[in-house]
């Protein structure tokens, strides 16, 4: 792990060097730390593994800004240890708009239909990963899902979005596109979203963690930015917005929600 840290910091080092910062913003310089953050064993509840019924069961996981695919590392090999079939979506968040990102999405979704059909599918997405799943579903094109989970998904923008959206570092770094639609203005938002009946959403709560957030949040998304109405339930848990997509207990409510079509409340 160790090793896979230095050498992402030499290639971002390199990077800088030959190509100056906008190069390193580019690059996903986040790989190294979402591999040993997801480094961690699956989580396994063997009363949540899916039913043995033959059916073939498909997830997307979907990950969120500046981050890469295996920020769900741990997710996904938790998924396939309870005997679903995943196909972990990666794309180039910063670099363009919600609907481009929705298009690959659905090339992914396509791709992975033709390879044989899929008896049941659903989506995970963690922050704005989830507004890019939302954005797929508008599509006429879309397979409808039997199940969505979103993990700190800001469904009507983040307020800290607003705040930052102007500074230089912030576009420099997350990009002017789909990084910009996460304001609260932008029009994206006022959009229904789709198969809300069938849609969880996971609540990161850690208190007023972030001054510039109104009320309680995560560190980057509020409590009132990650639900929304017409979702069929939601689940509060004590973490951050990074941890929220790795701890043990979200991903068994994960796991219930797609077992069970509901979160488990004590």
């Amino acid at each position: 792990m160790l090793r896979l840290l230095r050498r992402g910091l030499w290639i971002a080092l390199g990077l800088l060097a030959v190509f100056g910062l906008g190069a390193v913003a580019r690059w996903p310089v986040c790989w190294p730390f979402d591999v040993v953050w997801n480094a961690r064993p699956a989580v396994l509840a063997p009363e949540l593994r899916a039913p043995a019924d033959g059916r073939t069961r498909v997830v997307f996981l979907v990950h969120g800004l500046w981050r890469t695919s295996a920020s769900l590392g741990r997710l996904e090999r938790s998924l396939r240890a309870h005997g679903y079939q995943v196909e972990n979506f990666g794309y180039p968040s910063t670099e363009d708009f919600l609907a481009a990102h929705a298009r690959r999405l659905r090339d992914a979704v396509e791709a992975r239909w033709a390879r044989g059909p899929i008896d049941e599918l659903a989506f995970v997405g963690h922050s704005m990963g989830g507004l890019v799943i939302e954005e797929y579903l508008r599509r006429g094109d879309a397979r409808p899902p039997t199940a969505c989970v979103y993990l700190a998904t800001p469904h009507r923008g983040a307020i800290l979005a607003d705040k930052r959206r102007h500074w230089w570092l912030f576009q420099l770094v997350m990009g002017d596109r789909a990084a910009a639609q996460l304001a609260t203005t932008d029009a994206f938002h006022r959009q229904p979203i789709p198969f809300g009946g069938r849609s969880g959403t996971v609540l990161g709560d850690i208190g007023a963690g972030n001054p510039s957030i109104p009320g309680n949040d995560d560190g980057t998304v509020g409590v009132s930015e990650a639900t929304f109405a017409g979702a069929r339930d939601r689940a509060t848990v004590p973490y951050g917005h990074t941890s929220i997509a790795v701890a043990a207990p979200v991903i068994r409510q994960v796991l219930h929600f797609l077992r069970h079509g509901a979160f488990q409340h004590d």
